[in-house]
């Protein structure tokens, strides 16, 4: 449920915004912090990918127009922060991984939004690009807070 908040809150931004201004995911957030915090016990991974390519196809659909650039993107962010996440042994995923924390959740800000600028190209998409990395990083932050805050609480 929380994911669908975010997902229509990251919409809302971008409505605000007259939609000429690519907003922070935070639905990618959600999904990676989620991912992060996942204890490993069950199918963890197979919710994530399909909320990424569920998520990716409305996005696509209501704001970019032609269907696979930012699901491409959830996806195969998923898939990297289930293999990097899954290279690190449960005991090694202490609190104190801030930085891979964070390396994981600007890999979910970077990844979406640069396919359609590489895949079309163009000299204004890169401004949209940046202006997008300037306001992904407080929810970014917020984002890690909260990772950290929620994994000292589980003593994980």
């Amino acid at each position: 449920m929380i994911l669908v908040i975010l997902w229509l809150t990251q919409d809302l931004l971008t409505v605000f915004t007259g939609g000429g201004m690519e907003v922070p995911g935070l639905f990618m957030l959600g999904i990676v912090c989620r991912l992060l915090l996942d204890d490993g016990s069950g199918d963890g991974s197979l919710w994530a990918i399909w909320s990424a390519f569920a998520g990716g196809i409305l996005w696509d659909l209501r704001w970019v127009g032609i269907p696979g650039f930012f699901t491409l993107g959830y996806v195969l962010v998923v898939l990297i922060v289930i293999q990097v996440w899954g290279m690190i042994p449960p005991q090694g995923r202490v609190s104190g991984t801030g930085l891979l924390v964070f390396v994981l959740l600007e890999c979910s800000q970077l990844l979406p939004p640069m396919l359609p600028v590489l895949i079309l190209g163009g000299s204004t998409g890169w401004g949209y690009f940046l202006v997008q990395q300037a306001w992904s990083l407080p929810a970014i932050l917020m984002a890690m807070y909260i990772y950290l805050r929620i994994a000292r609480d589980r003593k994980v």
